[in-house]
């Protein structure tokens, strides 16, 4: 058992951590918030404190953990049954499970369950759950995570099983750059696409987090609660837990536990589906064996979710980009878990049919995972609802398809002004286009006066500035700046274009891997298109479906997209210049203003992309300080001299990766 002295240096080091990470970004973004000396004394207590614990997480300044592109995702055979639970329903039934033995209760984190093993005191083997007989080697992405130790001050075998999950605050934090359609549902769903990218950097993007809820070989404790402490010291985060007992007063108050257990993993940021009760005892708990699908020393139990009973008062149908007729449930005001909610989604139109719903019906309605408010019941049944028989924004033709089992709607109107300013919105948005200035309300301005009726009037605009400067809500500079920001987004890249055209099934990453495929050329683009065997089927993921999209999607709108082509300069995605492994082993210090990079982000993921590290400040340890002003007289260029440092210039560097 580690010491309490242990805990309390992790707790530092993570505390440095934050601080030195927090300082390194104000330097590279914003403005210098320490000094050289400063940071230099803290790194060298981190490094001190790493030495002496054995403990180094993969965010610590001291480490460069590179980024990967996987081919795949290799199967693996588990060591161990990674099996489900038993579930219940009723504290009547954890009463039972316990019996009279000391149990713990914890939270049921709501991710994706994995397995670390380390050797040595060094992390070998990360493994997703899978079908919990084989599993997914995620090492690669598990390195990304910053609160997985890559080493601990343990030397003999240890096997920790926990949960991948995405806390909410990143959750949500997420979802706000995405647009409605692309908004994920849960942190499950955005947790397990991280888990399992092929693309390192993607999964350390998505700032990840690991829970550990049981030791399954090492440490020689014979009690779970003395285990999960020692996993704690050794730096990992735990699940929160309370022991419990049915001999004790925890009886009378498990229904107090349960939900102070909720409470803790929502302060937390912890998604979680319910509570685990689990024997303390290690012995005895492995003695009961499992089942093919369950192990006999723990039981998960569900929480019975809040239901509200309010009147349905109206169904709202809206028009995407993509042109599916949403449904949204509009009821009288209720209260779900602090929110006022009149709203809630009714999914699609097999739904609406299964609830047998009417206009004045009686429904209830809950908060599904903590998150998007879902109608669960009809007490009464009118079954009165009417198919809307014209789309509700361009009153044009709609049709029901039947995707993947459920009856959708779809307005069949090409000219449909929601789809056009659905789309433009998505044209001009951050990860498209980039056009500052063009809010949604704008846009829908524009698409009314008739000034924008396609993609490319935006670049037609200028005709009408001085009409613009009279419109409510724009002045001269507002107007001066926009037309700016337009003809800047003239010189863009080919990924940002494929993906700016609302292609259906073709999203950012797969957009991104189209222009690789084409070396960044839009009429290799053309040409791949028109080829009927198209190379893109080598891209990873990329199956038939998308072909026929993208096919279909050509032969409707080739006339259309070679017209806004010629509007555009392609230029070359500098990072992919610049790809490889030949910095590896280099550190290097970034100072003074820059000419040949856009910015220190883009000069740091090059660096970072070929296996070399950027650190804030020099020391003995960089390799090169990187300025274009050599003859500078700052105190980062006078330590780099001191120290025999080499000062290199932008086109010093480029030449290194020749």
């Amino acid at each position: 058992m580690l010491m309490d002295n242990t805990q309390k240096r992790v707790n530092q080091m993570k505390e440095l951590i934050s601080n030195l990470n927090r300082a390194s970004d104000f330097y590279y973004n914003f403005e210098p918030i320490m000094d050289d000396y400063e940071w230099d004394k803290m790194y060298d207590e981190l490094e001190k404190i790493e030495g002496e614990t054995g403990i180094i997480f993969p965010n610590s300044p001291t480490q460069n953990v590179g980024y990967k592109v996987l081919d795949e995702i290799k199967k693996v055979v588990h060591n161990h049954p990674m099996l489900s639970l038993k579930k219940c329903h009723f504290t009547q039934e954890l009463y039972a499970f316990s019996g009279d033995e000391t149990c713990i209760l914890s939270v049921k984190c709501d991710g994706l369950t994995a397995s670390l093993r380390y050797l040595d005191g060094k992390l070998v083997s990360a493994e997703s759950r899978g079908d919990g007989l084989v599993g997914g080697d995620v090492i690669e992405n598990v390195k990304t995570i910053k609160n997985v130790p890559l080493t601990i001050p343990y030397k003999d075998e240890l096997i920790v099983d926990g949960e991948v999950i995405i806390g909410w605050d990143t959750f949500q934090e997420i979802n706000s750059n995405l647009t409605d359609e692309e908004k994920y549902k849960h942190p499950r769903n955005l947790a397990s696409g991280a888990l399992n990218n092929l693309d390192t950097r993607v999964a350390a993007s998505r700032n990840m987090r690991f829970v550990a809820w049981r030791v399954i070989k090492g440490l020689d404790e014979h009690s779970m609660t003395l285990s999960l402490m020692a996993l704690k010291h050794l730096g990992f985060e735990v699940v929160p837990y309370w022991t419990y007992n049915n001999n004790s007063s925890d009886k009378a108050d498990l229904p107090q536990m349960l939900d102070a257990l909720r409470d803790t993993a929502d302060k937390k940021n912890i998604p979680y589906d319910g509570a685990v009760l689990s024997y303390d005892n290690i012995d005895y708990a492995n003695s009961l064996g499992c089942t093919s699908h369950h192990f006999n020393h723990s039981i998960a139990y569900k929480y019975e979710d809040k239901v509200h009973t309010t009147i349905l008062r109206n169904i709202e149908w809206n028009t995407s980009r993509t042109g599916l007729i949403n449904p949204v449930a509009v009821f009288d005001p209720i209260d779900l878990d602090g929110a006022i909610t009149t709203r809630a989604t009714l999914h699609n139109l097999s739904y609406i049919e299964d609830l047998e719903l009417g206009i004045g019906d009686t429904i209830q309605v809950y908060r599904a995972n903590a998150v998007i408010p879902k109608v669960c019941n009809n007490l009464t049944r009118s079954n009165t609802w009417e198919v809307p028989m014209k789309c509700p924004c361009c009153h044009g033709n709609v049709k029901i398809k039947n995707d993947n089992g459920s009856k959708t709607l779809y307005c069949t109107n090409p000219d449909c002004k929601a789809k056009l300013l659905g789309k433009l919105v998505h044209f001009v948005s951050r990860n498209a286009i980039n056009i500052d200035g063009l809010s949604e309300q704008t846009l829908e301005k524009l698409v009314d006066l008739g000034w924008v009726i396609s993609f490319k009037d935006l670049y037609n605009l200028k005709f009408y500035k001085d009409k613009m400067m009279n419109l409510e809500g724009f002045g001269q500079q507002s107007v001066n700046k926009l037309l700016e920001s337009i003809e800047k987004s003239k010189n863009t890249t080919l990924d940002r274009f494929i993906n700016a055209l609302s292609i259906p099934l073709i999203g950012k990453s797969t957009s991104k891997d189209i222009s690789n495929v084409c070396h960044g050329n839009f009429h290799e683009f053309v040409l791949h298109i028109k080829k009927e065997s198209m190379p893109f089927s080598s891209i990873s993921g990329f199956g038939t479906e998308m072909s026929k999209s993208i096919s279909r999607w050509w032969s409707e709108n080739y006339d259309s997209v070679i017209k806004l082509s010629n509007v555009f300069s392609f230029k070359e995605d500098i990072e992919d210049s610049y790809k490889g492994n030949i910095l590896s082993g280099r550190s290097f210090v970034i100072t003074g203003s820059l000419v040949k990079f856009k910015n220190r982000d883009e000069l740091v993921n090059i660096i970072e992309s070929n296996g070399g590290k950027v650190v804030s400040s020099v020391s003995a340890k960089t390799n090169y300080l990187i300025n274009n002003d050599i003859d500078s007289t700052t105190s980062k260029n006078e330590k780099a001299k001191k120290l025999g440092i080499p000062i290199i210039t932008e086109d010093d560097f480029t030449k290194m990766l020749i």
